[in-house]
């Protein structure tokens, strides 16, 4: 007969896995960064400009958060294709 009444021994996991699309980011993070440009040089509010300068920082900042430094650097440095 099994007891059911003692602690869960199997929940919270030590250690969360999340997949990270870094191509994804990669992209949005460009993306991003070239609406910055044109909000910057094309006379849109100030409050849009500083709000996607803030998303361009908020994003490898994100990433660091999920993934650690070595996601940084992958973000930033694509590896060479084998």
């Amino acid at each position: 007969m099994r007891d059911d009444t003692g602690p869960d021994t199997d929940w919270p996991p030590y250690e969360m896995v999340i997949p990270i699309s870094l191509s994804r980011i990669r992209i949005r993070l460009f993306a991003f960064a070239a609406l910055t440009v044109v909000s910057a040089f094309s006379g849109a509010s100030a409050w849009l400009t500083l709000t996607l300068m803030l998303t361009c920082v908020a994003i490898p900042l994100a990433v660091a958060t999920a993934g650690g430094r070595e996601s940084v650097l992958s973000l930033f440095l694509v590896p060479p294709k084998r």
